[in-house]
């Protein structure tokens, strides 16, 4: 039978334990606390940012393209660019959210920027298209359809005007896309299908698009018109 003595010795040596490992020490530190809860927050803004960033880079669909490098995606220097704009992005998206529309465009343009500095081969066209889409829609969701034309334009003439090699490109053929849509809701639906082709190159997927009816009725009239040839009186 234990002891008076022996039980409050036992019970002394548990609340020892409990209050000097080295684990309690630190959950008795109010500074601790503070570190860990900031980096958890850390950790979930970066894994956010980082998953919104794959989604909307359309990496699994580049993959299975041949559009992406598998040795590129694991190299050091791709993973940093990566996890940087992919930050960027989010702290954009999160600024609309947010109401600061004029913040989140400021961005947006910035990052394009960024990219048409870059010196390997002027730029990735794979980021910009994507950020491009972005700013472009951005801007026709605040109503202003001149400055979403503007966005829109500018990348058509780096991507397709500027440059002769029309490789396949999944994100440039989402912007084309996009592009091509606008232009048939502002009415310009010869402009539109002249874009809409375009977007095939880069993702011959989209061709089914060219069967939209708006886009048959246009190619009908071309074609209409190309055979009656000019008129002389």
């Amino acid at each position: 039978m234990i002891s008076k003595f022996g039980r409050s010795l036992f019970l002394a040596s548990v609340i020892v334990s409990l209050f000097f490992t080295p684990s309690a020490i630190a959950f008795q530190n109010p500074s601790d606390i503070v570190h860990s809860s900031r980096d958890q927050l850390r950790q979930q803004w970066l894994d956010n940012s980082m998953s919104y960033y794959s989604k909307i880079m359309r990496e699994e669909r580049r993959k299975n393209m041949g559009q992406i490098n598998p040795d590129l995606l694991q190299s050091e220097e791709y993973q940093q660019d990566f996890q940087r704009l992919a930050q960027k992005h989010w702290f954009a998206i999160r600024k609309v959210k947010e109401g600061q529309y004029q913040q989140a465009e400021i961005i947006y343009k910035r990052i394009i920027a960024e990219i048409m500095a870059e010196n390997d081969d002027g730029c990735d066209h794979a980021k910009l298209a994507v950020t491009t889409l972005l700013l472009a829609l951005h801007c026709q969701r605040m109503g202003d359809l001149k400055k979403t034309r503007s966005v829109f334009l500018n990348f058509f003439r780096v991507v397709v005007v500027s440059n002769s090699d029309h490789s396949e490109c999944a994100c440039s053929a989402k912007v084309l896309g996009a592009f091509a849509l606008f232009e048939m809701k502002q009415g310009n639906a010869k402009k539109s299908l002249e874009i809409a082709r375009k977007a095939v190159e880069f993702d011959p997927a989209l061709e089914p698009v060219l069967s939209w009816k708006q886009f048959r009725e246009v190619d009908r009239r071309q074609r209409n018109s190309s055979q009656q040839g000019p008129q002389h009186h």
